[in-house]
């Protein structure tokens, strides 16, 4: 059932059944309640997650004003990438939203199988390519309805 699930994520949806058994022997699934800290920005991440169930909320604390929530995100979606690429610790909060199933992979398992398997990479970096495009464009419309915003006042 679980490697049917992964068919649904983008960045598993061009594996083959091998590559898919081969993301799911380094992976492990955690669960979490309600509110239940993921990770915490500033702290070593070290892990690709993709949510099975339930949803996170990626937030950044603003300094006097408190926690404030960047996106949602619920089954199918991942986070973790960008410290997987740049090696950064993570550059937000993840906070389960609601209970939640995480299948969380090393990103050291992650770089060996890609090194190991040029196929495997090669899907894996245009399915990352075309998420990390797809959320820069939100950002950048974001961006741009808050100068909108920002110069009405």
């Amino acid at each position: 059932m679980i490697q049917e699930f992964l068919r649904s994520v983008s960045l598993f949806r061009d594996l083959d059944d091998e590559e898919l058994a081969l993301i799911l022997m380094v992976g492990m699934t955690r669960r979490y309640t309600q509110e239940a800290v993921i990770l915490t920005e500033g702290t070593p991440g070290g892990q690709l997650h993709v949510i099975v169930q339930g949803r996170v909320r990626i937030s950044k604390v603003v300094p006097g004003v408190g926690e404030e929530a960047l996106t949602i995100l619920g089954p199918s979606d991942f986070f973790g990438e960008v410290e997987f690429f740049d090696g950064s610790p993570a550059s937000a909060h993840a906070i389960a939203h609601s209970e939640c199933e995480i299948l969380a992979i090393p990103h050291r398992e992650v770089e060996g199988l890609m090194q190991s398997r040029p196929g495997l990479s090669a899907k894996f970096l245009w399915a990352f390519g075309r998420t990390l495009a797809g959320r820069l464009r939100d950002t950048n419309q974001r961006m741009a309805s808050l100068l909108a915003i920002s110069r009405a006042f």
